[in-house]
């Protein structure tokens, strides 16, 4: 265990994610060709629709549980990206992960996220933030937050009920 964990730390020591804003349309075409082109260098990375993520504490998270259940066989895809994802999503199912986190042709801003190795971020990628600044109802409800766990927060960061669902992974995935 010990091993599993301290690999999943340094794993989430290698993260890095960038917000990229794209002319609609074109963001599908990102989702193409950065895993690619980031695959030749050796790096694994991730494109999200942005509107699903909720900051980097989000995506630290997801890549530490994805890769701890790859460290312990637990996991259910062989891919480290695809793990990320579905733990990002805060779903049990790749389908629903995929559906839920992906780009759509008017996604206008995306979040690309390099999970290991190293990416040059191209022109105008902007650092993605620890917590997202623009944290909506309709962002949260959208994510699958109901307004009545948004009740339930009382003090706590609303972000905090998005990083409890990419760890009830674990216990849906069982």
């Amino acid at each position: 265990m010990t091993d599993a964990r301290s690999s999943a730390d340094d794993a989430v020591r290698e993260l890095n994610a960038w917000l990229v804003t794209v002319p609609a349309g074109r963001a599908r075409s990102l989702l193409d060709a950065v895993p690619i082109d980031a695959a030749a260098s050796g790096a694994s990375v991730l494109v999200l629709d942005a509107d699903m993520v909720f900051g980097l504490d989000h995506l630290r998270s997801a890549l530490y549980h994805a890769k701890r259940a790859l460290d312990e066989g637990s996991n259910v895809s062989d891919s480290l990206a695809m793990e990320t994802l579905l733990y990002a999503s805060g779903e049990r199912q790749l389908s629903s992960a995929i559906r839920k986190m992906s780009v759509g042709d008017r996604t206008e801003r995306i979040v690309v996220a390099q999970l290991s190795g190293d990416v040059t971020p191209a022109d105008g990628w902007i650092h993605l933030q620890d917590v997202s600044q623009d944290i909506s109802h309709e962002r949260l409800s959208k994510f699958g937050i109901s307004v009545a766990e948004l009740d339930t927060i009382g003090d706590r960061r609303p972000e905090d009920l998005v990083l409890e669902r990419v760890a009830a992974v674990d216990v849906l995935k069982k």
